[in-house]
């Protein structure tokens, strides 16, 4: 299995020089091979939650300094004080090394009081392996933007079975074993919430997050009704809203925002809700459509690092039913729309509508089949055909 060599790729380039350099931020989802990326480069290694490490401040304040050229410091943004705890070390006149920092979460990097660390960092997402690293296909500065306008099948792509069955996290992805699957995901919810939601918020109602964790899958498809979960849980509207972002901070899941330029009497405030692990889905159609959700933002996210351009994602949904899963934008004009169907199918009168309207390609993508041109700029084909088939 090739996960060593995926995530190695992953790792930005570590200058001779680190004293000139930026930290290196790198922040992920649990379990996506933070530490075994970091653990290749024989570096100092540091894990904050650790007693060893904690003791070894208490008694020393600078006892990283080795003569290493970089030192990993894991998990130090759970200290109230991190920011300004590194903006000290990274200032300091004595410095020799610098800073690889990661975390099971989103930085909170906002400036509060002088604590901010406004350039003496650059930032990197580790996430789950994508259909483009798994497959070996660029996934760097060799890339070249999207000509959606342009599209043209490639005649031979990889299949993506073993991704959209295990997912894209490593351990049940080399395992292969849909048993070792089940048992992972339980054990994951379980300690995203007991051990990372606590220490990340003062939350006690861990048992209603966790029930939120669980019955999220069922929501996939659809937007989210803060209502309908608040009646479910018997907690309030502002606390689904809190525990959802405290997902999306620890990265859980991610939500996408409706559409609504140049769309008559567009949804304008219902977000829909994605796993990063698709295969917390059951259904197999709710699966497909995270699976293909994640896939494109992650896609999305590659293109706007690489400098080609502000690329975000989006679904598009009206007061009158017309709906399209999928709505790519750069610099906020759409450039494709994706509907995402398990089979086959005819064409969809809402993906129909809104390609005539908007005046951009539409695709069904699908889990496997033929492809097929419906007309010009319209295709229906299998997603890793798709995938494979953008630059």
């Amino acid at each position: 299995m090739k996960i060593g060599r995926i995530l190695r790729q992953k790792l930005p380039g570590l200058q001779s020089d680190p004293k000139a350099e930026a930290m290196v931020f790198i922040a992920g989802p649990r379990q996506v091979g933070k530490t075994y990326l970091t653990r290749q480069t024989e570096f100092p290694y540091f894990n904050w939650d650790t007693i060893e490490t904690k003791k070894a401040f208490l008694k020393d304040p600078y006892f990283f300094r080795t003569g290493a050229p970089w030192v990993i410091f894991d998990e130090i943004h759970k200290r109230r004080d991190w920011k300004k705890l590194l903006k000290g070390y990274f200032d300091s006149e004595q410095r020799r090394e610098n800073f690889i920092v990661t975390g099971s979460g989103r930085f909170s990097l906002s400036q509060k009081g002088g604590d901010s660390l406004q350039g003496r960092y650059d930032l990197y997402h580790l996430l789950p392996v994508t259909y483009r690293e798994f497959c070996g296909l660029p996934t760097g500065y060799e890339l070249t933007a999207p000509t959606f306008n342009l599209f043209e099948p490639k005649s031979l792509f990889d299949v993506d079975t073993d991704l959209l069955q295990f997912g894209g996290f490593p351990e049940p992805l080399v395992r292969g074993q849909r048993a070792f699957l089940n048992k992972w995901q339980d054990l994951y919810l379980r300690r995203l919430v007991q051990e990372d939601i606590r220490d990340f918020s003062r939350v006690v109602e861990l048992d209603k997050i966790e029930l939120l964790a669980r019955i999220l899958p069922e929501r996939v498809r659809s937007p989210i009704s803060h209502k309908a979960l608040s009646e479910d849980l018997d907690v309030s509207r502002d606390a689904i809203k809190n525990w959802l972002r405290l997902f999306e901070t620890l990265y859980l899941g991610f939500t996408l925002p409706p559409w609504t330029r140049k769309v008559h009497r567009a949804v304008k405030k219902e977000r829909k809700w994605f796993f990063f692990q698709w295969t917390f889905c059951e259904d197999s159609g709710a699966r497909f459509e995270n699976y293909v959700a994640t896939q494109l933002y992650a896609l999305c996210q590659l293109w706007r690092d690489s400098g080609l351009g502000v690329y975000e994602l989006y679904y598009l949904r009206d007061q009158d039913r017309r709906e399209v899963d999928f709505v790519i934008t750069k610099s906020l004009q759409p450039v494709a729309l994706i509907e995402a169907k398990v089979f086959e199918t005819s064409w969809q009168s809402g993906l129909d509508y809104y390609a005539r309207k908007l005046g951009v390609p539409s695709f069904i993508v699908t889990e496997s089949g033929p492809t097929r041109r419906v007309a010009d700029n319209k295709w229906i084909l299998p997603f890793a055909r798709f995938l494979n088939s953008i630059s």
